[in-house]
C-alpha cells in the first residue's frame, strides 16, 4: 500500500513523499516518474501498466479531432471551389443564349433554357450541386433586381447568377461553431449576355 506523508521542511515548504508499505521506500512526489522506475520494489513498478494506454487515449483523441478538423476545412475548400468554377461555367453557357443542353426537351421539340444552364451548373460540379444547393438556392439577378421567369436575362443585359449552398461537418471542434453544423456559403458570378 501507499502512504502519503506530509513532512514540514519549512515554515513555508510542505516535503510530500509516497511511502510504499512493503519495502518501506519513499519516493519524493515530484520525483515519483523518475524514482518508480529505479525502484526494485515490485508493487511500485506494478501500479505503472496501463499508464501508456490511457495517454494515448488522450492523446488520440486530441490527434483525431485535430485530423477531422483539417478534412473538413479541405473539403470546405474543395466544395467551394467546385462549385464557383460550376456556377462560372454555367454562366458562360447562359450568356451564349443556347439550350441544346436540356436534358428533356418539351413534346414539341422545344427545349428551355434554363434547365439547360442548370444541367451545365451539374455537369461542371463534379456531381455536387445536388448535394449542396439548398432549397431556392439558385438565383438570377439583373440590374439588382431577381429574375423569376426562368429566362436568365435578355439578349445584352448583365446578369448574376448566384447559388446558395451548404456543407455538412464531421469535425467536433468545427460542429458547434457552425449553425446546424453546416457550413453556409453562396458562390456567384456576373456576365453579360451575347445578342442572341
Amino acid at each position: 500500500m501507499l502512504e502519503i506523508v506530509a513532512q514540514k521542511k519549512s515554515s513555508l515548504e510542505v516535503y510530500v513523499s509516497k511511502f510504499c508499505s512493503k519495502c518501506l521506500w519513499a519516493v519524493p512526489s515530484w520525483e515519483s516518474a523518475i524514482m518508480l522506475k529505479k525502484t526494485k520494489c515490485k508493487y511500485l513498478r506494478k501500479r505503472q501498466k496501463g499508464v501508456a494506454l490511457i495517454e494515448f487515449s488522450i492523446v488520440a483523441t486530441l490527434l483525431f479531432a485535430l485530423l477531422f478538423t483539417i478534412v473538413d476545412f479541405a473539403m470546405f475548400g474543395y466544395v467551394k471551389l467546385t462549385m464557383q468554377h460550376a456556377v462560372r461555367e454555367g454562366a458562360r453557357y447562359a450568356i451564349t443564349g443556347r439550350s441544346d443542353l436540356d436534358p428533356d426537351e418539351d413534346e414539341d421539340g422545344t427545349k428551355e433554357r434554363a434547365k439547360a444552364i442548370l444541367q451545365k451548373i451539374d455537369q461542371s460540379s463534379d456531381g455536387l450541386l445536388s448535394k449542396v444547393v439548398i432549397q431556392d438556392g439558385i438565383k438570377v439577378s439583373s440590374n439588382g433586381t431577381y429574375i423569376n421567369d426562368g429566362t436568365f436575362g435578355a439578349s445584352g443585359e448583365a446578369i448574376v447568377l448566384e447559388v446558395a449552398c451548404e456543407w455538412p461537418t464531421v469535425s467536433p471542434i468545427i460542429y458547434p461553431l457552425l449553425t446546424d453544423g453546416k457550413y453556409t456559403f453562396t458562390v456567384k458570378t456576373a456576365m453579360k449576355n451575347e445578342a442572341f
